[in-house]
């Protein structure tokens, strides 16, 4: 009898489901995420990223119930590096270089042994995600003026009405920190403590640096060179209440640099990558002094 009890909850066990996950053990809501991006991606004719076999990590949910997403790779403390993409869901080859970054370091590990990187690829996926994409998430806010910085509350509204004329697409809410995307990137921050911070936007098409004063000279130079083997112009655009440029480089001294691709065409995303990827890899062996 004992035995019959043993043997019928031992069967009773094998049938209950295990805890739903997705393919690779993924949590659900990330695999279901990974499947929307992948039509998305298929759509836009980027027919060569693999976004499987990387390890994506979740941090946060947006109001389109997206997960927040990035993966790491290396496991080296200090002097980390920061890349991210998709802050505006309508600069679209920019999702495009970082997902196709990150598929790149996954299959050349030499590249991250003694490193630390991370990337965030697509950190508006509500903006992306749309039919029509947009350069705001779902609650109608610019993600890059929406970090709490000290100017906000004096400046951000302001400067939005009389420069941006009340524009819509550059809208930085009615308080700092607000939006779910907004404390993403700043968990990323405080977590990693990133050295350097590489943000990619388009279409302005220039690079431009926020940052500490120190070692700037250096950095300047180090940039210039880049700039050149690129034939990509530098241009000190400057930093607005509640942008990246400002809450991480300005206040807080983190090298800061935007990189602006020239264009919003997806089809350009491959293009891109090969005319940049140079540049990536060699900003992640830049040395910043005293880190």
């Amino acid at each position: 009898m004992q035995a019959r009890l043993v043997c019928f909850a031992l069967v009773f066990f094998l049938l209950i489901p295990a805890p739903a996950a997705g393919r690779n053990d993924v949590p659900r809501d990330v695999d279901k995420f990974l499947a929307s991006l992948e039509g998305k991606c298929g759509k836009l004719g980027w027919t060569d990223l693999g976004l499987r076999g990387i390890q994506w990590e979740r941090h946060r949910v947006t109001r389109g119930r997206n997960p927040l997403v990035f993966c790491r790779f290396g496991g080296a403390k200090g002097d980390c590096v920061l890349f991210l993409g998709g802050v505006h869901g309508d600069e679209l080859p920019s999702v495009y270089l970082l997902l196709r970054l990150a598929g790149y370091l996954r299959d050349n590990p030499a590249l991250f042994r003694d490193k630390c990187i991370v990337i965030a690829p697509l950190v508006n996926p509500d903006g992306f995600l749309c039919r029509t994409p947009t350069r705001v998430n779902a609650n109608g806010i610019d993600i890059n003026r929406n970090f709490p910085t000290r100017d906000w509350h004096a400046d951000a509204l302001r400067k939005w009405k009389s420069k941006g004329n009340g524009n819509r697409r550059y809208y930085p809410g009615r308080k700092p920190g607000s939006e779910q995307e907004t404390l993403f990137q700043i968990a990323l921050i405080k977590r990693f403590k990133p050295a350097k911070i590489l943000s990619v936007h388009s279409p302005l098409g220039f690079y431009d640096f926020d940052g500490p004063t120190s070692d700037l000279d250096s950095f300047e130079k180090w940039l210039d060179g880049i700039s050149r083997e690129t034939d990509h112009p530098l241009k000190k655009f400057g930093y607005f209440p509640g942008s990246l440029g400002n809450y991480a480089g300005h206040e807080r001294n983190v090298f800061t640099l935007t990189l602006e691709l020239p264009s919003s065409d997806p089809v350009k995303g491959a293009e891109f990558f090969r005319k940049f990827q140079p540049a990536f890899l060699k900003f992640l062996d830049l040395k910043i002094s005293g880190r």
